[in-house]
């Protein structure tokens, strides 16, 4: 990973941290502040004792993660309420492989996902403009928000449920070198879910500090109204997509299928996302083609549809602001 990845260390923070189900789980205590991270390594452990639960919910051991959350004291939310599976998907992306993980199934054990809370952003030519130095801060809070058995199975019966956390960071040895120098920090964020049939476009922030880099969007049927990343993921609710602002089109519509084996290629995938798009301005690794999202009135992703059924539009941006003071 360009000047710092042969010069790394994985150090462990918490083994089987109790965490509770259908609720908010901060963690605050344990980090290991002073040197630079390239990320947080965390694994989520679902320990199933299925009594009379039966029907697998498909992805539920993604979906249970609802939010999660990463801040700094200098009030930086490097990630700001992103569910389970974009922050799987965004990781598959960056990683060019699936993270592991364990279908849940109407039987007892315990199934566990992993997840790459990333700081670096591995797709650019020098990753490490984004380490995060957490010899600035205070404090940091990493945030999981987290659902129950109803989004693992339809019908949860008697089974119970226990989760825990493992947790690791992957840091840079000692002090960072001089020609390191970070003045931006990655900024994962969520976007308001729309119903296509009523709408055709999801605006994106407009900020003189913000520029985004890509753009993740899911394309579902059979969705939950107003839950983002809901439903079972589709390459025919969208027929074509694209990003357009005041001052004309920056991504010209193209056809959705398209744009996702093309993802498939450039981003060396095992098998093309069904139902996911990546919209890339940074494709040349180069966080300079990152664009700003001040300068325009009007700022968004657009669409044509597809073929809808109950569908819901999701996205997630992965953009950059400077470091506050």
């Amino acid at each position: 990973m360009g000047l710092t990845r042969g010069n790394t260390e994985v150090i462990n923070i918490y083994t089987n941290k109790a965490l509770t189900a259908n609720g908010l789980n901060p963690i605050s205590e344990g980090f290991p502040l002073g040197e630079a991270w390239l990320r947080l390594i965390l694994r989520l452990n679902l320990a199933v004792v299925i009594g009379t639960g039966t029907g697998p919910i498909t992805e539920g051991e993604l979906n249970l993660l609802k939010g999660l959350s990463f801040k700094t004291s200098a009030g930086e939310m490097i990630y700001n309420s992103i569910p389970g599976r974009p922050m799987y998907r965004l990781d598959h992306l960056r990683s060019k492989a699936a993270p592991p993980k364990d279908a849940i199934a109407a039987a007892d054990g315990t199934y566990r996902v992993k997840y790459n809370i990333w700081f670096v952003d591995p797709l650019l030519a020098r990753p490490e403009d984004f380490l995060l130095n957490s010899g600035r801060y205070n404090s940091v809070q990493l945030s999981l928000l987290l659902g129950g058995l109803a989004d693992l199975f339809t019908t949860v019966g008697t089974a119970t449920l226990s989760i825990t956390c493992d947790l690791l960071v992957e840091r840079v040895r000692g002090v960072l070198p001089k020609e390191i120098h970070p003045v931006e920090y990655t900024e994962i964020g969520l976007l308001t879910p729309v119903d296509p049939a009523s709408q055709q476009k999801i605006d994106l922030e407009r900020s003189g500090n913000l520029a985004i880099k890509r753009l993740m969007v899911m394309a579902s049927n059979s969705a939950t109204s107003g839950v983002p990343f809901s439903g079972t993921p589709s390459d025919t609710t969208i027929d074509k997509i694209g990003f357009d602002t005041d001052r004309g089109e920056l991504f010209n519509k193209v056809p959705w299928k398209v744009l996702n084996s093309m993802n498939k290629q450039e981003y060396n995938l095992e098998a093309a996302m069904a139902g996911y798009t990546m919209i890339d301005f940074c494709k040349d690794g180069s966080k300079m083609s990152a664009v700003g999202s001040g300068g325009f009135s009007r700022f968004r992703v657009f669409w044509d549809n597809g073929t809808l059924s109950t569908s819901l539009v999701s996205a997630v941006y992965d953009g950059l602001r400077p470091l506050k003071i």
